[in-house]
């Protein structure tokens, strides 16, 4: 919250000076002014920055890390939606094979978890098309300065040969009255950026030590108690950082009106010191002059265009990362979780279904008895034969012994 509100804000305004100053020719043409021949400090110190960040390969890491990231996050997105996918085409073979009236339950798409997980698949695919479309422009803008890139991280040989000596001429009055103006502005600017860069910094370092996730959990706690049948999701919480953003920001969130006013009335001293500079330029300039300003416009226009894409670089794998926790916990694992509910419930109605019906199986057990009463009937008609009893031979007593 504290970078989109604050920080991505203050950026926005620096983006705004260096937008200006490049639409004004500027530092290129108080340079060549001020430094007919040789290189200004401040091209020598931005060439000297590239060269120890190893700015150009620093950059292709980059967009290599972003698209990892990328991928990775739409690889678990795409298991998610394979799952609603497959779950879906279940739910519709089983409604085919039982008949929608007997398959008495909703459909993928209209159960209520159904269709919630299809929302956040549906918001998913617009995040993501929409960091797609912002990588490529950052990919374009980095490829528009590659090249003057690699003059500025090169030896000052090269940069020397890229930046056109010209004739030293005599200034008037009028001339260096205007130069020590524009300068005097100029310098207003850069310390405006100097002081919104460290602010920007801290501000960082503060939210980095700010650590929020107790009380996330108070609150996830509080609205599962308010709300104990719905399923927490992200937009709940959106309260909860406003009010803290304003109790723990209050004072930078109020400046921000006073940045937009400072800076707007230090751009007017500029533009109105850069319109008397041009027209005494006009009356001393020659064509040498013309192209060691342009040249040296476009390195320090290339220098100000790559710290712009390191910056939105980091803004993306930040973005990325976020957006891990957000297609598994949020979307792949519920989702998970949902199918693997559905699948229990069909089994059950499933196994419903085949039961066979009482009146079915009452009939089927009549069926079984009748053979045995039948058999009963039969055995219970026939007479009872009583076996005669057996007779045993006259015993014959023993003669009388003499």
């Amino acid at each position: 919250m504290v970078n989109q509100s604050i920080i991505q804000k203050l950026e926005s305004l620096t983006e705004e000076i260096h937008n200006l100053l490049a639409s004004l020719g500027l530092p290129g043409s108080l340079q060549a002014m001020e430094k007919p021949i040789g290189l200004p400090h401040s091209l020598v110190q931005h060439a000297e920055d590239i060269r120890q960040a190893d700015a150009v390969q620093r950059v292709h890491r980059s967009f290599a890390d972003i698209d990892k990231l990328r991928s990775a996050d739409t690889a678990i997105f795409d298991e998610g939606k394979e799952s609603l996918l497959a779950e879906e085409e279940e739910d519709q073979r089983l409604r085919r094979k039982y008949g929608t009236d007997r398959w008495a339950r909703a459909d993928s798409v209209n159960d209520p978890k159904g269709a919630e997980l299809r929302t956040v698949a549906a918001e998913i695919e617009g995040y993501i098309a929409s960091s797609t479309s912002s990588d490529q422009i950052v990919r374009e803008k980095f490829a528009a300065i590659e090249r003057v890139l690699n003059v500025l991280a090169g030896p000052d040989r090269v940069l020397m040969e890229f930046v056109p000596a010209s004739r030293r001429t005599d200034s008037s009055e009028a001339v260096r009255s205007a130069v020590g103006k524009l300068r005097s502005a100029y310098s207003d600017v850069l310390r405006l950026e100097s002081r919104r860069r460290k602010k920007v910094e801290t501000l960082r370092e503060n939210v980095k030590r700010d650590d929020i996730k107790p009380d996330i959990l108070k609150e996830c706690a509080r609205l599962e108690r308010t709300y104990p049948t719905a399923t927490i999701v992200p937009a709940h919480f959106e309260d909860f950082f406003d009010n803290r953003l304003d109790k723990l920001y209050e004072p930078e969130m109020e400046g921000l009106a006073k940045e937009d006013e400072e800076q707007e009335k230090v751009l007017g001293v500029i533009e109105r010191a850069n319109r008397e500079f041009e027209s005494q330029k006009r009356l001393h300039s020659d064509r040498g002059t013309k192209e060691r300003e342009e040249a040296l416009q476009k390195l320090d226009n290339a220098y100000f265009k790559y710290k712009e894409v390191v910056n939105n670089l980091e803004v993306a794998r930040k973005f990325y990362n976020d957006l891990n926790k957000i297609v598994s916990q949020g979307f792949r694992d519920r989702v998970k979780n949902w199918v693997a509910e559905r699948h229990l419930e069909a089994r059950q109605l499933e196994e419903e279904l085949n039961m066979p019906s009482l009146g079915h199986l009452s009939i089927h057990q009549q069926a079984q008895q009748r053979p045995q009463q039948a058999d009963d009937s039969y055995y219970a008609s026939q007479p009872v034969v009583t076996p005669a009893p057996r007779q045993s031979a006259p015993r014959q007593s023993n003669p009388p012994q003499s």
